[in-house]
């Protein structure tokens, strides 16, 4: 494990393979592969791409790029906190352009009115990340401080992390009319077919040439540089999101905190069978004894309602308590895939300059 860090140490120290995921983290350089998925199922180009713009300019779904889960590693220690901040535009700034929020939503429990979403090194960093908050008056002071609850959840305890896993529910709701459009687009079975292939990363190509003219070197050592990155797990095979990542168009997602008493491997089975569910983090959270934190989507708060009946009726006697937070669309405030990550980058990249300058 420390050589494996220590390599990727080394890697993000290099200039040009920062620069390089700077590129390919957001998206430059990285296209649908229309000809591909052309001939993989059989259809031709200009089906295929108008299917995929539709996709596309609907934002259905986002254009393709490379994940970093070098995120993980960087920031081991993710928190859900809940708070009460003032509706204005410095928070609005402070949510938009903090380094560490990965999401927030508009949400209304006891004096709470935000849940959000943030990433840290440590315990020890998120609590200085707070007090600076404070001291410096980014926020505006309230009585009882910021945040007021916080779980804290560990990046390396992830059961299950697929984003891409809903596409099949979005397929079912739409195959059994329960669901006829997607941000007003009926899509058809080539279009489903489509949506779930490059959700996985199926039809999607590396613009070598274009990623090697804007580094100024040669094709072949963008080549070797990404296939380097990919080895080590800096960066995963590049893929399309959902623009809320976790959560189709449309749908609910569902914070759960669950406490599993009895059969843990069987529910928690079940759970990463389930395409419902995208994240599993395994959770220690106190005083209701939730030892599991749960992301699932569903199109409707009823179809919520019914499938955690039938898990309490698969495993009866399994499940304890439960705690669920809907969020709606409209209660999102701020969900960006990239965002955090490329502020690591950036950060890096800038780090990189000034050792260069002081030598």
């Amino acid at each position: 494990m420390h050589h494996i860090i220590r390599v990727m140490s080394e890697l993000l120290r290099n200039a040009l393979n920062v620069k390089l995921l700077n590129l390919i983290v957001s998206g430059k350089g990285v296209d649908v592969n229309i000809y591909e998925l052309s001939k993989k199922l059989n259809k031709h180009r200009k089906t295929i791409k108008d299917r995929v713009d539709r996709l596309i300019e609907n934002n259905i779904i986002n254009t393709p790029q490379y994940p970093f889960p070098y995120l993980f590693h960087e920031y081991p220690l993710m928190i859900i906190s809940r708070t009460n901040f003032l509706r204005d535009s410095k928070t609005k700034d402070f949510i938009e352009c903090d380094n560490h929020i990965f999401a927030a939503f508009f949400f209304k429990e006891e004096d709470y009115n935000t849940l959000m979403i943030s990433f840290h090194k440590d315990v020890c960093s998120h609590v200085q990340w707070r007090e600076n908050i404070i001291d410096n008056e980014i926020l505006p002071k309230r009585e009882g401080g910021y945040p007021s609850k916080v779980i804290h959840l560990g990046t390396g305890c992830f059961e299950k992390f697929n984003p891409a896993s809903p596409v099949k529910v979005i397929e079912k709701n739409i195959k059994t009319k329960k669901q006829r459009t997607i941000r007003g687009v009926e899509l058809d079975e080539l279009s489903l077919t489509i949506l779930e292939n490059l959700l996985y990363g199926k039809g999607i190509r590396t613009n070598e040439n274009f990623l090697a003219k804007e580094l100024n070197v040669h094709r072949h050592t963008v080549e070797k540089r990404i296939e380097t990155l990919l080895k080590e797990r800096i960066i995963s095979r590049p893929v399309c999101f959902f623009p809320r990542v976790i959560v189709p168009p449309e749908y609910i997602l569902v914070e759960s905190l669950m406490q599993i008493k009895n059969r843990e491997k069987d529910v928690l089975k079940s759970l990463k069978n389930d395409s419902h569910v995208t994240w599993i983090i395994k959770a220690v959270t106190g005083r209701g004894g939730f030892n599991l934190a749960l992301f699932s989507t569903f199109y409707k708060i009823e179809d919520h309602l019914e499938w955690q009946e039938k898990l309490d009726m698969l495993f009866p006697g399994c499940i304890g308590a439960v705690k669920d937070t809907y969020l709606s669309p409209k209660m999102t405030f701020s969900i960006d895939p990239e965002f955090v990550s490329l502020c690591i980058i950036k950060n890096k990249l800038k780090q990189i300059e000034e050792r260069i300058k002081t030598h």
